[in-house]
């Protein structure tokens, strides 16, 4: 018989110059079939003449250097807020600099302080009246006048950004000993043309370049300093470094009022993701996303008139690109990278609408952080495999691939063992999925949060985040992770916004509603309970026979009586100090219930005191600890709902979520279809190939029971972190 040749193909290398052999092994063994460069990194002549499809990166705003140090007022601006200071008399002075790392910005001196910046009495909130300070431009110094002793004032100042954060990143994380570079602003029409220039010379000068990767395309991320260099504030999905002023002026033209520097500090807090957006800071995204797609629309046509495709990372300068919107796609992008260490990252990617190449940039990157002597990358890639991989069996990606330095991988030869079987696994994925979608149930899952497609699948931290060491490149989890758990289950999830429920309701298909964050955030809708139209539709929708299932602090706000508005719902409230005179129903146990059903043990809710209590007598409480409710279930008219105080990503909490979103929707007999006995497990079912993929999601040898479509069952026995196909 004739043997058949090992799959190969949708692997993008890195490559590295002095590593040519090294990159033709690897390209071999691992089965790519592209090659990329990284910054700081280049691809030899004798890498581009391999054969293999071409991946070349540049970032348009910081590629070219002559032109911004000879036009240091088109740099990328911000308002940032000056630290608090407490005045002891009337006569104030503040540095609005300290603390922030001065080597990163500088003042902006060129527009009127008095027209843009604030000083703000922040015992108050009112704003001083700029007759009462003034900016001294040598020191940088401002001098308030009248102030109210032991008032606290803060500063909201424009500056210009001096050096890239991707750059700063690299020479402190991979010890760049080259020149900063700068990055320009692109809404200058002056900018706007030199870098169009520019990147004609870009396409002429590769002809060999096959994708032309751009990284991304106008505005970083937010990223602000200390003086020691060190995170002060981060927002992977801010729009805080989207400013000039005459893109604010534009926006006054264009809606009849300027953005004042609050707006971006919103209230001394930045408007992190965490915060509910305001609709002044909604409008000014929206102006940022017409000019986002309006210039990489302008980059991919020059592309392809060149006769290259266009690849866009999900990182970087990424702000304002918006892949979920309407706008993206009208730039027509032809591949969509991202970064990704978890399920929820390659949901990221995966659920983007539209035919492009989806391909992940797996972590972790070959940098010295985790390459390095004590450094655990083999265990650090199967951990995050494992987690991609759940997510992978709901919805496929097209590619995958690694960035940063080879030289390092190399040092690991039982990475570079792991990352070939780690191909082989995805490329069976590939082959035997026929490219389609597996099977999923006949429930529709919303998640409703104040952003819906704003920010679908991004992490809704909470506070435990803020006390997580962490590596700031990478997203880590710290406590509840909702959204890990769902993304591996086989369900249609969507992202709703409670403004849409406003203005047009809860959509037809939705079967089950979840709302998961901390209380008063973004992710639970803070304000947006205290909407009447808000609260009953929602309510309708689950007395009418849909689902509801809260976490954290669902539908919490103080308002008339109650935390968590939909108590009656939910069939728990909070304790927040107001009625500690009223006692609780008693907290009484349900030892056998379908959510639970599949417990082993006692569930991990990451808490030990939620102080949530029962509200309703009707409510069937499922796990607790002591008085702290920590999961219920409850029946509202049709409907159904249930509560958890948190829940951390493992695999027994996703399975509680799996069996709660198919009680909630009122499905139970429906769960048992393409469904796996053992929790540790997971299955597929692929209709457009007919074939069955079982995976082992532990470190350990388990055996399962494959219960398929038909009501038939088939049992499975599988290795450690192992996958099986099956016709």
């Amino acid at each position: 018989m004739k043997s058949k040749s090992k799959p190969t193909g949708s692997i993008t290398l890195p490559a590295e110059v002095g590593e040519e052999k090294m990159v033709v092994q690897l390209a071999k063994k691992w089965g790519a079939d592209a090659i990329r460069d990284s910054d700081g990194t280049e691809l030899s002549q004798d890498m581009l003449d391999l054969g293999l499809e071409v991946y070349s990166t540049t970032c348009l705003v910081r590629a070219e250097q002559t032109y911004p140090r000879l036009h240091m007022d088109q740099l990328p601006q911000k308002f940032l807020m000056s630290d608090p200071v407490t005045a002891t008399g009337k006569t104030l002075v503040i540095d609005p600099m300290s603390g922030f790392y001065r080597d990163k910005y500088v003042i902006d001196l060129k527009h009127s302080a008095k027209k843009y910046w604030e000083v703000i009495d922040r015992t108050t909130g009112e704003v001083v009246p700029v007759s009462k300070w003034k900016l001294d431009p040598k020191s940088g110094k401002v001098t308030v006048n009248g102030c109210v002793p032991f008032h606290v004032y803060t500063v909201n100042f424009l500056v210009f950004q001096i050096w890239d954060t991707t750059s700063m990143y690299n020479h402190l994380t991979n010890n760049w000993d080259k020149p900063h570079v700068i990055s320009v602003d692109p809404y200058h029409k002056e900018c706007w043309d030199h870098l169009m220039k520019f990147y004609d010379k870009y396409l002429e000068n590769h002809p060999q370049t096959d994708v032309v990767r751009l990284t991304t395309l106008a505005y970083h991320f937010a990223v602000d300093s200390d003086q020691d260099s060190v995170d002060k504030f981060r927002d992977w999905t801010g729009y805080q470094d989207t400013i000039s002023v005459l893109a604010l002026e534009d926006f006054a033209k264009e809606h009849g009022y300027r953005l004042r520097g609050e707006d971006f500090v919103d209230e001394g807090y930045y408007n992190a993701a965490c915060r509910v957006p305001s609709e002044r800071y909604l409008a000014w995204m929206k102006f940022i996303h017409r000019f986002v797609v309006k210039f990489g629309k302008a980059l991919v046509d020059k592309a392809h008139k060149a006769g290259k495709k266009t690849a866009i990372f999900w990182g970087d300068h990424w702000i304002g690109v918006e892949p979920y919107l309407p706008g993206f796609l009208k730039m027509g992008i032809d591949i969509h990278v991202g970064a990704a260490e978890d399920g929820v990252a390659l949901r990221r990617i995966s659920d983007t609408p539209g035919g492009l190449v989806k391909e992940l940039r797996l972590y972790p990157y070959f940098f010295p952080d985790v390459f390095r002597e004590g450094g655990d990358p083999l265990g650090e890639s199967v951990s995050n495999w494992i987690k991609i991989r759940r997510a992978l069996l709901r919805k496929p990606v097209d590619r995958l691939g690694y960035g940063g330095y080879l030289s390092l991988a190399l040092k690991f030869p039982e990475f570079v063992e792991h990352v070939a079987e780690l191909c082989d696994e995805f490329r069976a994925f590939r082959d035997n999925s026929g490219g389609g979608e597996s099977l999923k149930a006949p429930i529709k899952v919303a998640v409703l949060n104040a952003w819906g497609n704003w920010k679908p699948w991004i992490n809704s931290f909470g506070a435990p985040q803020k006390f997580l060491v962490k590596r700031p490149d990478v997203i880590q989890v710290a406590g509840t992770n909702l959204l890990e758990c769902l993304s591996g289950l086989p369900v249609e999830i969507e992202f709703l916004s409670f403004e849409e429920v406003e203005k047009k309701g809860i959509p037809k298909d939705i079967t089950v509603i979840i709302n998961d964050g901390d209380a008063e955030t973004a992710w639970s809708g803070g304000r947006w309970w205290a909407n009447p139209k808000v609260v009953e539709k929602v309510r309708a929708f689950v007395h009418n026979g849909g689902g509801f299932i809260g976490c954290r602090g669902p539908t919490a706000y103080q308002n008339n009586g109650r935390y968590f508005q939909l108590s009656d719902v939910l069939g728990v409230d909070k304790e927040t100090g107001r009625t500690l005179q009223s006692a609780p129903v008693p907290v009484k146990l349900v030892n056998d219930h379908f959510i639970t059903a599949d417990l082993t043990g006692s569930a991990d809710f990451g808490t030990h005191e939620t102080f949530v209590y029962v509200a309703e007598r009707s409510t069937q409480v499922i796990a607790a600890e002591g008085c702290h409710v920590m999961a219920a279930a409850n029946s509202f008219g049709k409907g159904r709902s249930v509560f958890f105080g948190a829940l951390p990503y493992d695999l027994a909490n996703s399975r509680l979520l799996h069996r709660a979103i198919f009680w909630a929707a009122g499905k139970e007999a429906e769960l048992k279809k393409w469904f796996c006995s053992n929790p540790l497990t997971d299955c597929a079912w692929y209709p457009k190939s007919r074939k069955l993929v079982v995976v082992n999601n532990s470190d350990q040898p388990q055996t399962t029971v494959v219960h398929r479509g038909d009501g038939k069952t088939s049992k499975a026995s599988l290795k450690p972190h192992a996958s099986k196909w099956m016709d």
